[in-house]
């Protein structure tokens, strides 16, 4: 009952709070943005919607989508507060990769050959300081602004790591940063929200033990984290936000039943997230009388479907997909050389395993390394399509795999021989 009352409370809190920032920050008039939009959008159209880092697929930036969040802070009509944060109205023409020039002319008030469409689905709570930022900065500027407080952030946690975990710990953590290619986040608006969510949420959990006291905060912590995380993000990793600041919990408390925690902090993330986002829709009705969830379920049953180019998603079609593909590229002795050295991994990991009561100890890593692909099969449809940047998701399989390898191993027995 103490549970249920805590989330009760923090879930009309955290709606009420949502609301009142949405409407309010759709106040500032668009004479405020206008000019640094207008910069902005210079920027992007010279960059292209996916300009590619190295010429590499997954390292392609989303200017697309920051264009959108551009457009979206710009076609908001301050005059209408309630209507704008609520149905986050945005003018385009229908060809989408001409979106950085139409928010340029939504902008300059050139709207008349442009379609007025709806994002409303979301809550698309970035605004609440995006907008007041586009009153000061630039895009480049924003970018500035992102890799210093990024950077600000990554110290901080690595240190907090090292101090309050282990120096091991904090060494994954920077290494999993790396390895996702983490210094293009900051480029861009789009998949930078969630990585702050989830930092913030890990410093917050270690420097703020009444966060985790109890049981009870434990569970209403995250179920807040999962709240904000459908406010602000744009379907981009949010598994990041529940299984980072999870870890961080896990290696800090040191609890028992692991499983069934780790299990249970998952669920309130879960209904957290999926409660006040459903709740934009029940908001959106309540405040305007638009059907927003009409075109919410539209979605949704899009997300979630199994169809992707007319192929039907099952797992054996995507593995034969995949097969097709590098058959295709000339890459099977790729393929033969990562399964050799997969096996090659895992005998060595045998060999310098500490025992089979640690490996269980820290088998609840195995568990939060499972979030992403879960993730990825019950919306395989979004996760495929975006792929490209939906894969950065994999921070979190991977920093689970290699703390649940350094927890587990012992790296002397590497140098250790067999006497007879």
């Amino acid at each position: 009952m103490n549970l249920l009352k805590k989330i009760i409370i923090s879930y009309f809190i955290l709606l009420i709070l949502f609301t009142g920032l949405i409407i309010g920050v759709h106040t500032i008039p668009q004479s405020a943005i206008k000019e640094n939009v207008v910069t902005s959008t210079h920027t992007l159209q010279e960059e292209g919607l996916y300009k590619k880092f190295l010429n590499f697929k997954l390292f392609q930036m989303d200017n697309f989508t920051d264009s959108y969040m551009l457009n979206l802070a710009i076609s908001a009509d301050s005059k209408h507060p309630i209507e704008a944060g609520m149905m986050n109205y945005d003018y385009k023409s229908k060809n989408f990769m001409d979106l950085a020039y139409d928010t340029e002319k939504v902008a300059l008030g050139k709207t008349e050959n442009l379609d007025k469409g709806s994002y409303g689905r979301y809550w698309q709570g970035y605004q609440v300081t995006l907008r007041p930022l586009l009153t000061i900065f630039t895009y480049p500027q924003i970018r500035i602004l992102n890799y210093i407080i990024f950077t600000v952030l990554i110290i901080s946690i690595i240190w907090l790591l090292a101090h309050e975990i282990s120096i091991g710990t904090a060494c994954l953590f920077g290494l999993s940063l790396l390895l996702i290619n983490f210094p293009i986040v900051p480029y861009s608006m789009q998949f930078s929200t969630c990585f702050y969510i989830a930092f913030i949420s890990m410093i917050l959990l270690i420097k703020c033990p009444t966060l985790t006291i109890s049981r009870s905060n434990t569970l209403c912590t995250f179920f807040i984290i999962g709240g904000i995380t459908s406010y602000l993000d744009f379907l981009t990793t949010p598994q990041l936000t529940l299984g980072l600041p999870l870890i961080v919990h896990m290696l800090t408390k040191r609890p028992k039943d692991t499983w069934k925690i780790v299990i249970a902090i998952s669920i309130a993330w879960a209904l957290g997230y999926g409660l006040l986002w459903a709740s934009k829709w029940m908001m959106g009705y309540l405040l305007t009388g638009n059907n927003i969830l009409a075109d919410a379920m539209q979605s949704a049953e899009l997300r979630t479907s199994n169809q992707y180019k007319g192929m039907e998603m099952t797992i054996p079609n995507i593995m034969n997909f995949i097969w097709v593909n590098i058959k295709a590229k000339g890459l099977l002795p790729l393929l033969y050389a990562g399964i050799i050295g997969i096996l090659l991994c895992l005998g060595i990991y045998l060999k310098i395993l500490k025992s089979k009561q640690i490996f269980k100890e820290y088998s609840w890593l195995l568990l939060i390394a499972l979030i992403v692909p879960i993730w990825f099969l019950v919306l395989r449809n979004h996760s495929i399509q975006h792929g490209w940047f939906t894969w950065r998701a994999g921070l979190l399989s991977l920093f689970s795999l290699l703390l649940f390898i350094y927890y587990t191993t012992d790296r002397k027995k590497l140098f250790q021989t067999d006497k007879k």
